[in-house]
């Protein structure tokens, strides 16, 4: 089955994380199904599609509005038909968002198996072909869009982006919850990505606050908060009175 670039949700209550994962990009020969779409849907329900540079009109012409979108952050963890597993993704990427709790494409019409923007579609919608996977991995982290491709010249939400970038980035916490196997260090490294996390949530909360940024344009924005990616490097968080700690998820509720 070929599949989209989709972020891990490390919400075990949502999607439970597999400790193996099939292979995605199977080629699915005409004897074994089909070799026309058979309009089953499976393949909206595993994720919404990464935008690349040709489909920037889209966003133009508002068929897609900012809150159907959500970026994943370079180095966020990612199921990726790539490598038939999860990987750091190689690049930004702005996906088309899913629905509810769900990857599921929001505009995956599952009653009738239809989209509601076919007409109007990404490039990797129309590249997808479940029996022969080689037309949508060709395009996979080629030419994407960005924020700065879409988002409007901010100062102020510029500068926020910045801040997360250079003091909230995937690659700091890869570093450092690498750095728990070493004895001794544990909780010096805790401490710090639950400092980094709290800085991600108060940029987040900065603005919403100042700006009334809503929750579905915050996942344009900003991404994901990188608490949902925790669980990636086996690690959880605790809230208390005190604020965010980070504890190892064998410690956890």
């Amino acid at each position: 089955m070929a599949q989209l670039i989709v972020a891990i949700d490390t919400d075990e209550t949502i999607h439970p994380r597999p400790t193996e994962h099939p292979p995605l990009t199977k080629r699915v020969t005409a004897t074994e199904h089909h070799s026309t779409c058979q309009r089953c849907g499976i393949c909206c329900t595993k994720g919404g599609p990464a935008l690349h540079a040709v489909d920037l009109p889209l966003i133009h012409e508002q068929r897609l509005a900012f809150a159907d979108l959500i970026t994943i952050r370079k180095g966020e963890p990612v199921v990726s038909p790539l490598v038939n597993g999860i990987e750091p993704s190689r690049t930004e990427l702005v996906k088309v968002a899913g629905r509810n709790d769900s990857w599921s494409c929001r505009f995956f019409l599952g009653e009738e198996n239809g989209c509601g923007i076919y007409a109007h579609r990404p490039q990797e919608c129309g590249l997808l072909q479940c029996w022969d996977p080689s037309a949508l991995t060709s395009v996979i982290y080629q030419a994407c869009l960005t924020r700065q491709d879409i988002l409007p010249d901010d100062e102020e939400f510029t500068a926020l982006i910045e801040i997360q970038e250079e003091h909230c980035s995937f690659a700091t916490v890869a570093r450092l919850a690498e750095g728990l196997t070493q004895e001794g260090e544990d909780q010096a490294i805790l401490t710090e990505l639950a400092r980094i996390i709290t800085l991600d949530l108060k940029i987040r909360q900065r603005a919403m606050q100042t700006r009334g940024l809503g929750l579905a344009e915050e996942l344009l924005y900003f991404g994901r908060p990188l608490f949902k990616s925790l669980s990636y490097y086996h690690l959880t968080i605790l809230e208390g009175p005190y604020g965010v700690r980070v504890i190892p998820a064998s410690l956890g509720a």
